[in-house]
Order: C-alpha cells, then structure tokens, then sequence
C-alpha cells in the first residue's frame, strides 16, 4: 500500500481521543463513536464496557441517538424518569445518556458521538452539553478532512488494482483483489463502512475439462467473468481469486439487502450459461476482518455447493 498519509487514521486517532478524554473527564465511563448505516448504528471507536462494546451493531429504530437526532434531550439525567427514552428497551440498563450527531461533508448524519452510565446522573451540569457538542462538530470536520485526502489515495489505489488483471476474464487478478480488501479493511475500522465478500466457484469446471478439454474449460471461464462484471453495480469489486473461483466486495449495501444483491450475479451467471455456487458473509469494525468474512463467505459457497443447489445464495450465520 506504500506510504501514502491516510485520512482515514487521522479520523481514528481523533475519534480513539475524544473517547478516551470524555472517559476520563466525565462521569460517565462508557463513550463511543458510532456509524449510523443501513438501518443499524454500529460503534465503531468505543471505551468498551459491559454497556457498549466496539463492533456493537444496535437497530436503529430502537436507540437512544434516534431519539436525540428527532427532538429529545441530549443530555438525559435518567433515562427511566424522561419520558422519551424511557419505553426504549435499553432503558433498563442505559439510566444516563449524553449524545450528539456527527455529520459527513452534506452535512447528512454519518454517525453519533455518545456516552452512557448505567446509573443516573447526580444532575444536568454532570457533563458539560457545550464540550460535548464541539467535539462532535470537530469530529464531523476531522470526517469531511479525512474523507477528502482519502478520495485521490483511495482512487489511485483502485486503479492499480483494477489495472492488475486476469489474462483470461479480464478481471481483476488476486493480486489486485488484495488491494480491495486492504482498502475495505481501513475504511471499516475507521468509518464502520458496510461491506460485504461473496466467494463464486463454478459448478462442473473439472467435468468440462475432462470430456470437453481444457479449451471448453477456459471458455466456460470467460462466460463466468463475463456474467459477474455484467452484473456488478459501481458498490461492487470483482475479482478472479484463481482456478474456477471468483471473489466480490460489496460496498455500502445494507445486510437485509444482501440476499437479493448477490442473487443477481448467480443470474447473470445463468445466463451466460454457466452453474455457480455463491456464499456471502459482512463484516465489521471490531468484530471480524474482511479476511475472516472471505472465509466465511467460502464455507456458505461450499455449504451451497454440497447441497446441490448451485442456482441458490447462502449467507453464514453472522456469529454475533
């Protein structure tokens, strides 16, 4: 990846700080900064504690930051005594909450700087709403920053890796799929970014090499490329991972979408004529590394696989 300054660990390293700091100098002990995605908010830079661990995803619907970003208190002394937060299932262990909305260079919600106790506050100037509110404007400027030197970095990465193809499919070779995961792993650590892996292996490649030839064969991968790059949308990265296995990293799409992006591909394979079996895992901060996504993504390709339905998806449990 070279040397190349990346704006994603300066937000790291000024997220990983206004945490630490507010840990300390506030009563409450528990503070993170969240990414608000797909209908979850997953803490992305946590002080973990029994309240909140880093990986965490929560709905988002049902949080406490929902109800401070549409008109409730920022600061709630005791969540059990204030009627907005109080019918919140997580009410019965958040009794304290501070909150404020980060926001990306629309000015759009990107996620939540936020800490929380699990007893009441001793009053409303237990933690400073001032403080709170400027480091989360300053972390929403630290985001549009980051953002912004990352854009050339990023773009001239995926170029090279998009430039270091597959002699036979034309797509993107292994080397350049390591590339994409590098730079998938580093926006998600840093932003919560959503990103899934799917693992594509071709059903019978073996068989056609065996009484058709390897000729047959090499066609029969060519159609499979073919199919896959017809069927990515500008969120996907594909890739030719070696023999008769394909790779995809999915970008931004939620996880109840997942199902339904990658069935397309096994579509368009179809009509190219080609039968493949198709496993898909997410990952996310904290939790798993694309790399262990991969590997998920591979055995729900292979559970696919064994039960002879190559024509479906499978996704393995998350496992949190």
């Amino acid at each position: 990846m070279g040397e190349a300054a990346y704006g994603a660990d300066a937000f790291t390293a000024a997220a990983r700080r206004v945490v630490d700091y507010l840990s300390r100098a506030t009563p409450l002990e528990t503070w993170s900064v969240s990414r608000v995605a797909g209908g979850e908010q997953v803490h992305v830079h946590v002080r973990d504690s029994e309240l909140i661990t880093t990986g965490q995803r929560v709905d988002w619907q049902d949080s406490f930051c929902r109800r401070m970003t549409t008109g409730a208190a920022h600061v709630v002394v005791d969540s059990a005594a204030d009627p907005d937060y109080a019918p919140l299932p997580a009410a019965q262990d958040v009794r304290a909450y501070v909150g404020y909305p980060i926001a990306d260079e629309n000015g759009e919600l990107f996620g939540i700087l936020c800490g929380v106790g699990d007893t009441p506050l001793a009053d409303a100037d237990a933690v400073d709403p001032v403080l709170v509110e400027m480091l989360s404007g300053l972390l929403s400027t630290q985001l549009v920053v980051s953002r912004a030197a990352d854009r050339e970095v990023r773009a001239a990465q995926v170029a090279a890796a998009q430039s270091d193809t597959d002699a036979l499919t034309g797509l993107t070779s292994r080397r350049g799929w390591d590339l994409f995961v590098d730079d998938a792993q580093r926006r998600i650590d840093a932003f919560g970014d959503l990103v899934a892996v799917a693992v594509v292996d071709l059903d019978g490649l073996k068989l056609v090499n065996d009484t058709a030839g390897h000729a047959a064969g090499d066609e029969l991968i060519r159609r499979a490329g073919r199919g896959l790059r017809a069927a990515a949308g500008r969120q996907d990265r594909v890739a030719r991972y070696g023999g008769d296995e394909f790779a995809i990293l999915t970008n931004n799409v939620p996880v109840t979408d997942l199902d339904r992006h990658y069935a397309r591909f096994v579509e368009a394979l179809a009509g190219e004529g080609v039968r493949a079996s198709l496993g898909h895992a997410w990952t996310g901060p904290g939790t798993a590394t694309v790399a262990d996504a991969f590997e998920r993504a591979d055995a729900a390709m292979y559970a696919v696989k064994r039960s002879r339905a190559g024509l479906r998806t499978a996704a393995p449990s998350p496992g949190r």
